[in-house]
């Protein structure tokens, strides 16, 4: 620990709880921002406001790069999966996928070492999901 290390205030433990959270903040602010939308979203999935809080401190203190390095470490395959397709779900949810949005699931299929092959179905079920227009 540092010398000014403890001026940012405390550490915010990464939890695989926490780390679903903060993958989708990650995801949804890929564009530079989180809007209030999102941040709903993202309660449906996990209704608790404290969890949602420590994620976007865990966020505002560490890079994805870092987050991908943490939660490659912590998560159980399982858990790997459900993140990926909770923030996937997330980002295709408005019916548009965004470059940055896209570039973020990519490094976190890699980090996670999920291969296409694997995900592609939950993916194709997602692109079914969230198409509307199927529907006039």
């Amino acid at each position: 620990m540092g010398l000014f290390d403890s001026f940012g205030g405390t550490q915010i433990q990464l939890t695989p709880k926490v780390a679903l959270v903060a993958a989708m903040i990650y995801t949804s602010s890929a564009d530079g921002s989180l809007d209030d939308n999102e941040a709903g979203d993202i309660l449906r999935v996990v209704p608790d406001r404290n969890t949602l809080e420590q994620a976007l401190q865990f966020c505002k203190r560490n890079p994805f790069q870092q987050f991908l390095d943490q939660a490659t470490r912590l998560l159980a395959p399982q858990q790997k999966l459900c993140v990926i397709i909770n923030c996937a779900d997330l980002a295709m949810g408005d019916g548009h996928l965004a470059p940055e949005e896209q570039q973020r699931l990519i490094q976190m299929a890699q980090y996670f070492q999920i291969p296409e092959s694997h995900l592609s179905p939950y993916i194709q079920t997602l692109m079914l999901k969230n198409n509307m227009s199927i529907f006039g």
